[in-house]
C-alpha cells in the first residue's frame, strides 16, 4: 500500500533525522500513522525507564520527558459510567497533554487514535515505542468506579515491551494515603493482586500489616515508620515458612534519632542468626532510592528459611538520617 503522507516517503536516514527532532507529542501521532511508523519511532531508542498510571476519575500516564510530562486521558461523564465496560476500556473521549506539573495544554480529541481500538493497546503501544519495561499503577480516589480484576489484568499483566522479543513487563502497585485511608474494603480488593512490587509511600497506613497481605517478589516502605517489634514477628514468620514465600527483597527506614540503641537486638531477638562481614551484590528487580543511595553499612546478618534452607541476608544501612532494614533473599 502507497504511504498516506508524503513524509514517509523519504529515505530512511533523512526520516530518521526528521522524526528525531519532533518533539514527543509529535513522535506519538506519528508512530501512530502506521505500524512502519511505529517501526522508525521505536528505531530511535528512547527509553522511559517507568510508566506511572495514576488511577481516578482520569487515568493520567506520566511519561516524565521535557516537553510531555503526562498525558491525561478523560473518559465518559458520569452519566456513562466507566464501570459499564469490561477492561480493556474503550478509548477515551479526549486526551489533554500536559508540559510541565500543575500546567495544562491542548486537548485533542480521540479521533486521532482511532486505529487504537482500546486503552490496553494505546498503553502497549507507548510502551512499545519508549522501550519501557516497568508500569506503576497507583489508584487515587475516582479509581472505585473501575472493576479491579479488570484493571489489573486487562492493563498490566500482558503487556509487553516489544511484540517481536516479548521483553517482560515490571508491574508495580504503587500505594498512597488516599483513598484506602477509610476504606478497608477497598485497601484489600487493591492488595490482593500479586504483582512484582509494592512501592508503599503512605504514611498513614499500618506498613506491618500490608506486609502479610502482599506476598510479591519485592516490597519497598518508602514512607518513614514506626519501628515495631512486629517486624521481629514477620521474620519469625518468615523462616517458618508462613508467609512470604516469593519475596526476593523488603526494605523499611527509620528515623535514627527515633531508635534506641539496643534496636538491632529488638529485630533479631530469638532469632538464629550469624554475622556477615563480606558484601554481596544485590540487583533488585525495581531500583528505588534505598537500593540505589547510602551512606554507610551498619551490619549484616544470615538468616535460613526452616522449610527450603534458603538462605537471606538482614541488612542495616545508613542514608542522611535514616536507617533502613533491608532483608535480601538470595537466589
Amino acid at each position: 500500500m502507497e504511504p498516506l503522507f508524503l513524509l514517509l516517503k523519504l529515505p530512511d536516514v533523512v526520516l530518521r533525522l526528521v522524526a528525531a527532532y519532533f518533539g514527543t507529542k509529535e513522535k506519538i501521532y506519528f508512530s501512530l500513522c502506521s505500524k512502519n511508523s511505529a517501526k522508525r519511532i521505536q528505531r530511535l531508542n528512547i527509553r522511559v525507564g517507568e510508566f506511572l498510571c495514576a488511577i481516578g476519575s482520569e487515568i493520567s500516564v506520566s511519561l516524565k520527558f521535557d516537553d510531555l510530562h503526562a498525558i491525561s486521558m478523560i473518559f465518559p461523564p458520569v452519566d456513562q459510567p466507566v464501570n459499564q465496560y469490561p477492561i480493556p476500556l474503550p478509548l477515551p473521549v479526549a486526551f489533554r497533554f500536559t508540559t510541565a506539573v500543575g500546567q495544562s495544554g491542548e486537548t485533542k480529541e480521540t479521533h486521532s487514535f482511532q486505529n487504537m481500538p482500546s486503552l490496553k493497546e494505546f498503553l502497549g503501544h507507548l510502551s512499545t515505542i519508549f522501550h519501557c519495561k516497568n508500569v506503576a499503577i497507583l489508584p487515587l480516589h475516582g479509581s472505585e468506579q473501575y472493576t479491579y480484576a479488570g484493571l489489573f489484568k486487562g492493563i498490566v499483566r500482558n503487556m509487553w515491551c516489544d511484540t517481536t522479543c516479548h521483553d517482560y513487563i515490571l508491574r508495580i502497585l504503587s500505594l498512597d494515603n488516599n483513598p484506602f485511608e477509610c476504606n478497608w474494603q477497598f485497601r484489600k480488593s487493591v492488595l490482593k493482586y500479586k504483582l512484582d512490587a509494592l512501592q508503599l509511600w503512605a504514611k498513614t497506613l499500618d506498613a506491618y500489616e500490608i506486609l502479610f497481605d502482599m506476598d510479591i517478589k519485592q516490597i519497598d516502605i518508602l514512607a518513614v515508620q514506626q519501628f515495631s517489634p512486629k517486624l521481629n514477628f514477620f521474620i519469625r514468620k518468615w523462616i517458618e515458612g508462613e508467609t512470604n514465600v516469593n519475596l526476593e527483597s523488603l526494605v523499611m527506614q527509620f528515623q535514627e534519632r527515633e531508635l534506641s540503641a539496643n534496636y538491632q537486638e529488638t529485630i533479631l531477638s530469638g532469632i538464629e542468626h550469624q554475622v556477615v562481614s563480606e558484601k554481596e551484590e544485590f540487583e533488585p528487580i525495581c531500583k528505588s532510592i534505598p537500593w540505589e543511595l547510602l551512606d554507610s553499612v551498619v551490619a549484616m546478618y544470615d538468616i535460613r528459611r526452616k522449610t527450603d534452607e534458603r538462605r537471606a541476608t538482614i541488612k542495616f544501612d545508613r542514608f542522611s538520617r535514616a536507617i533502613r532494614f533491608k532483608l535480601i533473599v538470595w537466589k
